[in-house]
């Protein structure tokens, strides 16, 4: 399945750039590889300066939030850190939950020098709620209200609660998603691609409120790749 190759700006004004990161990119430059392709060297490229206010795992598509200035970013950092943005998520996730919406409550350890984080009370307090979107049996489509902002929050709790990602073999999940799984014709064929290879997690809304108190809220709608599963799931399943 074809990706887009860079972002696209759904979202500015005179302090804040909003764009819908594409999975496979990085939000900020590599700790290690500053040559690796990242959102914030693309926009630097077209603006004077874009300063990261939160990240998406490279994996994970949708709404990226950036300031033009400090003073934006110290208004929307103290935003982020008072809990005060709404950020909604779609994922595809493994089995059927028992209840058609939730809350995960569970603290989150981020381990030195890895990128990997486990559930521990050593751990920050992290909160996850979830609704049900859809079910076909041994997948559902969640959309997901982060509350809090931890690294890789929502893949950790989803582990937790027993519905890890669709593909995410950090936690849980597969290392693809085949559509032989559920599509008995396709079965056995040696030219079958995968239908996904990358955590099926959209960052689809963030609603937030400007310095001048305007509340904005800017959705992406679902990729490509994640639309193809789900039509397929519905489809076959």
């Amino acid at each position: 399945m074809g990706r887009k190759q860079h972002p696209v700006v759904i979202y500015e004004d005179q302090d804040l750039i909003i764009i819908d990161k594409p999975a496979g990119l990085l939000s900020v430059p590599d700790r290690f590889d500053a040559d690796r392709p990242n959102a914030r060297r693309w926009l630097l490229a077209r603006y004077s300066d874009a300063i990261p206010i939160h990240r998406l795992d490279m994996e994970t598509s949708g709404v990226l939030a950036f300031a033009k200035n400090q003073d934006a970013h110290r208004h929307y950092g103290k935003a982020f850190e008072e809990r005060s943005v709404s950020k909604k998520y779609y994922a595809i996730v493994l089995g059927s939950l028992s209840s058609q919406t939730g809350e995960i409550d569970q603290p989150i350890l981020k381990h030195d020098f890895q990128n990997l984080v486990s559930i521990s009370k050593k751990g920050r307090p992290a909160i996850t709620r979830y609704r049900v979107e859809e079910s076909f049996g041994a997948f559902s489509v969640l959309e997901l209200d982060l509350i809090t902002g931890r690294t890789h929050q929502i893949r950790a709790h989803l582990q937790f609660i027993g519905h890890p990602l669709l593909v995410d073999p950090k936690y849980g999940g597969r290392e693809s998603f085949m559509l032989s799984e559920i599509k008995p014709s396709y079965r056995g064929r040696m030219d079958e691609r995968p239908l996904l290879t990358r955590t099926p997690l959209h960052a689809h809304q963030l609603t937030l409120t400007t310095p001048n108190r305007e509340v904005h809220t800017i959705e992406s709608p679902l990729p490509k790749d994640m639309k193809a599963v789900i039509y397929q799931l519905r489809k076959c399943l």
